[in-house]
């Protein structure tokens, strides 16, 4: 638009129909353009022209149902659900903020990105208020969010219970960075306790459990005194879940359970409804489960991580009515099938799809996966890793502990070490790479580094696969 209030764009155009009794075509377009500039260039024409309507008083609200991605601005109107805690972070030498929102109405829900001064005040709302939001629709990484440029408490509205088009939060509404989280689910597989010295010299415990409802399945980490609950529960009970809290580890979305939690046996019924997909729907980087018969089996091959452990990997082909795709076993999983299983039908669940050396798809199942193989023992993702005596090893994981003792846990396994050990400070939170010997449940640490803070964690684990399937490839032709 530009300022030539001669040319505006049929969506400029519109909005501005319902203002002519309010504001000069001129003075609109000036509006709209001091807009555009005060938002330095980060909402279109539609948008800014949007949100000068909603400051002149004009309703251009639409209901949450509505919005799909072909929308690009927005506004509208919906009760807080969800708020997630204000994360302050750095980029190009400038401090910046971001906070996450729930917002719903009859209609559905969806995510509200708060970024600098409005996720500053974040803490100021509170769960029931309604909210006006204007702002612009964008594919996120959970799908589509609203970025909001502006947004305010409708205070001629009572806080009250939010009220949304489903009656219960599924495991597939959940997002990273949630809190306050109420779940129910059937338990899946429940893991052991394990052990941790905390910074004040007190011992902590950590459990994992996994749940899933008609819509999916989630990773549950319970710390401390719910640690020990887990072992009350098995396969096949109902779980309610209070006060958990949504992050992303190692790819993907994980429920943490703390001191504020609630874990409790469910009085209603949870039907668990495998999401089984063609594997002509598999798409890169979107993980899925998939069915089919084992076409081929490689064979087996053993090899030493970059961290000194040692894995085990294989190679199969799976096939169904709609194609066939290469599948990579990782750990466990590449022990629990043979060439035997040739032609055997096998369930693959939560692989991760990815692009191999010649751009073909392929399935990695990891200690993420399930793997249900046709007349033997359904094999769970994996819980608990039992270190070998002896051995060289290594891990790469979160700081929990930074007392006299380290303590490293990558989700999976942990170790804990002497401090007096490493060479460097370490800190809760550290990401690190640590090498030694195993030996009974002592480890004695060799080698620790940092990683790098801009690289994630599920990055750096995601490199170290490819890594070792470079290794293979160049090794021995037939593991591609």
């Amino acid at each position: 638009m530009q300022g030539n209030v001669d040319q505006l764009s049929d969506d400029v155009a519109s909005i501005y129909e319902r203002l002519v009794n309010k504001i000069s075509r001129e003075e609109f377009a000036e509006k709209v353009n001091q807009k555009v500039e005060d938002m330095s260039g980060l909402c279109d024409d539609k948008t800014a022209a949007l949100l000068v309507a909603h400051e002149l008083g004009i309703d251009t609200t639409v209901q949450i149902g509505q919005i799909d991605g072909q929308t690009r601005a927005v506004a509208f109107v919906g009760k807080l659900s969800r708020t997630s805690p204000t994360r302050e972070f750095s980029r190009n030498g400038e401090v910046g903020y971001v906070a996450n929102l729930v917002v719903s109405d009859e209609t559905g829900s969806i995510r509200v990105v708060l970024w600098n001064d409005l996720a500053k005040h974040v803490e100021q709302l509170q769960i029931g208020q309604t909210l006006k939001i204007g702002g612009v629709v964008k594919e996120g990484p959970y799908g589509l969010e609203v970025n909001a440029r502006e947004i305010e408490v409708d205070e001629s509205v009572p806080k009250t219970e939010v009220t949304s088009s489903k009656d219960k939060e599924t495991i597939a509404d959940l997002i990273a960075g949630l809190n306050a989280v109420e779940i129910s689910g059937v338990i899946l597989d429940v893991g052991s306790v394990r052990t941790f010295s905390k910074r004040d010299g007190s011992v902590g415990k950590v459990s994992n459990i996994t749940i899933g409802d008609e819509t999916g399945r989630v990773r549950v980490t319970l710390w401390d005194d719910l640690a020990e609950q887990a072992g009350d529960f098995v396969s096949g009970d109902v779980v309610d879940i209070t006060n958990g809290y949504t992050r992303e580890r190692y790819g993907r979305l994980e429920v943490h359970m703390g001191s504020r939690g609630s874990l409790l046996k469910g009085a209603r019924s949870i039907e668990f409804v495998e999401q089984i997909i063609p594997i002509s729907e598999v798409k890169a980087d979107v993980p899925c489960s998939v069915q089919g018969a084992i076409e081929n089996v490689g064979s087996l091959r053993e090899f030493t991580r970059n961290n000194g452990s040692a894995g085990q990997v294989r190679n199969i082909v799976l096939k169904d009515d709609t194609g066939e795709i290469r599948v990579a076993l990782w750990g466990d999983k590449a022990l629990a099938i043979t060439e035997e299983d040739t032609q055997s039908n096998v369930i693959l669940r939560d692989c991760t799809p990815k692009n191999g050396f010649d751009n073909q798809l392929e399935l990695s199942v990891d200690w993420r996966s399930g793997l249900g193989l046709e007349g033997k023992v359904d094999r769970a993702p994996s819980q608990d890793a039992v270190p070998q005596e002896g051995t060289n090893g290594g891990i790469t994981g979160t700081v929990i502990s930074s007392a006299a003792s380290v303590c490293v846990d990558n989700g999976i396994d942990y170790v804990t070490f002497d401090k007096a050990s490493s060479s460097v400070t370490l800190d809760v939170g550290d990401e690190v790479s640590v090498v030694g010997i195993r030996m009974n449940d002592k480890f004695a640490a060799k080698s620790v580094l940092k990683t790098p803070e801009d690289l994630a964690p599920q990055k750096l684990a995601a490199i170290k696969r490819r890594l070792d399937e470079l290794q293979f490839a160049i090794e021995k032709e037939d593991v591609r």
